[in-house]
């Protein structure tokens, strides 16, 4: 099952075990941002109690953030995400019955994850409603970690108040997938549908295809599909034809 935005407003942990950090393909460019996350739930004593991880879409911002969900539930804590669209839908004017309850839910655990925080920018009220719940998990020990597309001090849409709270935390940034991460990737998932890419047709998607796992995983299925259909085996002119490619 995969994880989609909105899919449910508030998931609680443990929750899509495929989010984990034993099968995030770590990049030089994502190094720093996954050992970070890692520590955050550790269990271990870190410096800072929030944590803001930004980067392109599709570098795996989501895999991480409920990474740390389910991590923070194995080691006996509880935990909640919410979409930062999703939660200003919530919210509302922030005196509904549907609002009051929500906040109740989101403080009462021990780590809020926020994905995609950027999409509060729009409601003046969420942006407050989130301010208090910073504050209030912060004084209570809790922990807060979000995901954005830009830097906190970048967010010009967000609230200057609420932005220097990101920045009181740990900022980490992951960035694109570089060519020996991606042959990873690739690997990975061909080795997971049992089928094989020789290396030749790896370095040719190298210089052909975004460089995002969604892009990647697309391709590979692609590919996988019409090996399939004309049961031949995965050549370079039929990886062409399947990406519609030249």
């Amino acid at each position: 099952m995969t994880y989609k935005p909105g899919q449910q407003l508030l998931l609680n942990f443990p929750s899509h075990p495929e989010y984990d950090f034993s099968n995030f393909v770590v990049s030089d460019g994502s190094r720093i941002a996954f050992e970070t996350a890692k520590e955050f739930c550790s269990g271990n004593q870190v410096p800072y109690q929030a944590l803001y991880l930004f980067g392109q879409k599709n570098l795996g911002k989501t895999h991480l953030l409920l990474s740390i969900g389910n991590r923070a539930t194995e080691n006996g804590l509880r935990a909640v995400c919410i979409q930062g669209s999703d939660f200003a839908d919530k919210m509302g004017d922030g005196l509904s019955l549907e609002a009051q309850r929500t906040l109740e839910q989101l403080l009462n655990v021990d780590f809020f994850l926020m994905d995609n925080v950027e999409g509060i920018v729009h409601s003046a009220v969420a942006q407050e409603k989130l301010y208090h719940i910073y504050n209030q998990l912060v004084e209570k020990g809790g922990k807060l970690a979000f995901t954005a597309g830009l830097p906190p001090d970048r967010s010009s849409a967000m609230e200057s108040y609420l932005t220097s709270r990101f920045q009181w935390g740990m900022v980490a940034e992951i960035k694109p997938i570089d060519d020996s991460t991606t042959a990873k990737i690739i690997m990975k998932l061909t080795k997971d549908i049992n089928l094989t890419f020789p290396e030749p047709i790896i370095h040719f998607l190298l210089s052909r295809i975004p460089r995002d796992f969604i892009s990647i995983q697309n391709a590979v299925t692609t590919i996988n599909q019409e090996s399939y259909i004309k049961k031949k085996k995965v050549t370079l002119p039929l990886v062409k034809s399947a990406l519609n490619l030249t």
